[in-house]
């Protein structure tokens, strides 16, 4: 299998709602996250309609041969994960659940933090061994555990120095 990675700027991110509404609901209907399809709709609108807008917003995105769209990672420099200090936070890592394992996500990773701010990178997933010990893999420590208030399911705080 052959695919390109590209850049998506933040003003061109709205045209490919469909396509990232589409690929979320394939890859978060399944083990680990369960997540309904609406819960797609919710992490793509969050991240078109506020996360575009934030300092440092940066996506990439993985195509196949016809253009279509198989993967994506976006993040973003903020202070919602330290509290206090600007840090890039790996926020969206998404590929489509017939091509993971096949490196297309360690091509997308790689990618957006290549381009990212400078400094410490983090992002926030589930507790559950299959997404930690992927991202331990890649280089990344747990820092913190949060249940969010909303939430059921414990999650991790890991965090990469740059």
């Amino acid at each position: 299998m052959t695919y390109r990675l590209a850049r998506l700027p933040a003003g061109e991110a709205a045209r490919h709602r469909d396509e990232l509404i589409a690929l979320c609901a394939q890859a978060f209907c399944g083990a680990p996250w369960h997540e309904p399809p609406r819960g797609a709709v919710r992490t793509v609108d969050r991240l078109l309609d506020s996360a575009a807008r934030k300092d440092g917003f940066d996506a990439v995105v993985a195509l196949d041969d016809d253009g279509a769209l198989i993967g994506f990672a976006a993040g973003w420099t903020d202070t919602v994960l330290t509290g206090a200090e600007p840090a890039f936070e790996l926020a969206e890592l998404v590929v489509a659940p017939g091509l993971q394992g096949r490196g297309v996500g360690r091509a997308l990773h790689d990618g957006l933090l290549a381009a990212g701010a400078p400094g410490r990178a983090l992002l926030m997933t589930l507790d559950v061994p299959e997404l930690t010990g992927r991202y331990e893999r890649w280089g990344w420590t747990v820092v913190d555990r949060r249940r969010p208030a909303e939430e059921e399911r414990e999650y991790v705080v890991m965090s990469r120095g740059r």
